[in-house]
């Protein structure tokens, strides 16, 4: 098992639960990926905003297997868009009827998301945009007020580059009129990653981390061994991999066909601890006016009141880039902090004080989803024994811990079925 992300983490415990001896190597001391944490002051945090979702159903069911599922708690929260200095919460009558855009148009949008509602397959709009999609479906003024700054503000392309299927599963999705969920007095996310963990170290995984790859081996069409950076050599009849598509090319550039339509997204996610009452209760502000450092702003404890000690805040500024080549990225800690302290006064219209602050740079966050965009297969026309999992293979649904989790146990069943374990 090739990453200890919750990808490999599913794989591993799916295979080693049907009685496959299984070996898992992780570059970091700590398994989870971008699910991880981080502690302050004697508390956990995690390195950005991550909620449960009530229709994450294998989300739920891991939940349910590491015994964390009574414990979770249901919130309903605010999203709220800042347009032309103002704030609106879509889900508001009142806030809805007030956002800056014709009439005509919020009755198209109204449609659109009641239309989308009822459509659940999206697979005939794989080859089309999203901004066929919306301009078929709702207008170009709905595309222009709405949807446009969104799609920048997710992957910095437009709705024509944008795949129109992940856009209209997002919407049948709803996500942001769910209540999300929480563990109270506990950062859920270490609880998930902890005790995934546990059933993979129950399962019988043998885990080396933490352990870089240098190469990947391989003869006759197939991969033989895993090189470690330390000299390890950890060969294998089977090979799955989780780690991102560009690691795994370099380390076996035959794989560069077949996995050459996945491109990454890089994140950037600030968080910072404030006792200030911000003013207005939300848990994530888009900010699709475009002429900010940052994409989105989470107050992390209006979803959990828990999340740190009493009368504090944890913030968290996010702002998704179209690569890590992109400028932002490559700004030194104390230059970005002082943009999202820039971000901050000029939405709040006060200074941020903050206690501490948290710099999280993740390099390949996740696919560009763009149109056309497709699967890779779970298992290698290349080398017959390697097999993919992750959230690249999981289009069009909504990126999530749940989605890794899934992707991990059904390329686990297929290695399962093709190879005969």
């Amino acid at each position: 098992m090739l990453g200890g992300g919750l990808s490999g983490l599913a794989a591993a415990w799916e295979l080693a639960r049907s009685g496959v001896e299984v070996t898992l190597v992780e570059k970091s001391a700590e398994l989870g990926g971008l699910a991880g944490s981080f502690t302050r002051e004697g508390h956990v945090y995690p390195l950005g905003y991550h909620h449960i979702l009530g229709r994450d159903r294998v989300l739920l069911e891991f939940l349910d297997r590491i015994g964390a599922l009574p414990s979770v708690r249901w919130r309903r929260v605010k999203m709220l868009f800042r347009v032309r200095e103002g704030l609106y919460d879509l889900g508001h009558p009142v806030d809805f009827l007030r956002f800056p855009m014709a009439l005509a148009d919020k009755l198209r949008f109204a449609r659109l998301m009641l239309r989308a509602f009822f459509k659940s397959d999206w697979s005939d709009w794989n080859e089309r945009s999203a901004r066929e999609l919306i301009d078929g479906w709702a207008g170009p003024g709905v595309r222009a007020a709405i949807f446009e700054p969104l799609t920048r503000l997710k992957f910095e392309l437009s709705c024509e580059e944008v795949s129109g299927a992940w856009l209209g599963a997002r919407l049948h999705f709803r996500e942001g009129s769910s209540a999300f969920g929480y563990i109270p007095g506990a950062n859920w996310t270490q609880v998930l990653c902890q005790g995934v963990e546990r059933l993979v170290r129950e399962a019988g995984v043998r885990v080396v981390a933490p352990a870089e790859l240098s190469r990947l081996e391989a003869q006759g069409g197939r991969v033989v061994a895993a090189h470690t950076a330390d000299g390890q050599r950890l060969a294998a009849d089977l090979f799955v991999s989780t780690i991102p598509t560009e690691v795994l090319t370099r380390l076996l550039p035959d794989e560069a066909e077949a996995l050459a339509g996945v491109r990454y997204s890089a994140l950037l996610s600030v968080i910072c601890s404030t006792r200030q009452d911000l003013g207005r209760e939300f848990y994530w502000m888009n900010l699709p006016t475009l002429d900010r450092a940052a994409c989105g702003v989470f107050d992390l404890t209006s979803l959990n009141p828990t999340l740190g000690p009493a009368g504090e805040r944890a913030i968290n500024f996010v702002t998704h880039l179209n690569g890590r080549h992109r400028p932002l990225f490559a700004l030194s800690d104390e230059e970005l902090i002082a943009r999202y302290r820039e971000d901050f006064a000029a939405i709040f219209g006060f200074p941020l004080e903050a206690k501490w602050w948290n710099v999280a740079r993740v390099a390949m966050y996740s696919p560009v989803l763009v149109k056309g965009y497709r699967n890779p297969p779970p298992r290698s026309p290349v080398h017959g024994n390697l097999w993919f999992a992750g959230n690249y293979r999981t289009f069009p649904s909504i990126v999530s811990t749940g989605t890794a989790l899934g992707s991990g146990v059904e390329t686990a069943r297929a290695v399962l079925a093709g190879s005969g374990a």
